[in-house]
C-alpha cells in the first residue's frame, strides 16, 4: 500500500506493521519512528501512534510515556 493512499480507517495492526517494516529496513531510526509514522498516517491520533509504538515487540526500542 502506498503511504499516501490510506483507507478511511487504519487498524492498529496496520500501524504496527508499518513501524516494524520501517525499523527492519533501517530507513528510520527508533528515535524518529513515531514522527515518521505520524507523517505517513496523518489522520491517526498521536496518542494512538505512541500506543502502537509501545506495543511493538523489539528489544531495540525505547518506550514512550
Amino acid at each position: 500500500m502506498d503511504e499516501r493512499e490510506q483507507p478511511m480507517t487504519v487498524s492498529d495492526e496496520e500501524i504496527r506493521a508499518y513501524m516494524q517494516r520501517m525499523i527492519r529496513s533501517g530507513r528510520v531510526k527508533p528515535a524518529v519512528l513515531v514522527v515518521q509514522t505520524g507523517k505517513a498516517f496523518p489522520a491517526v491520533d498521536h496518542e494512538r501512534i505512541v500506543r502502537c509504538f509501545n506495543e511493538l515487540d523489539s528489544p531495540y526500542l525505547k518506550r514512550l510515556k
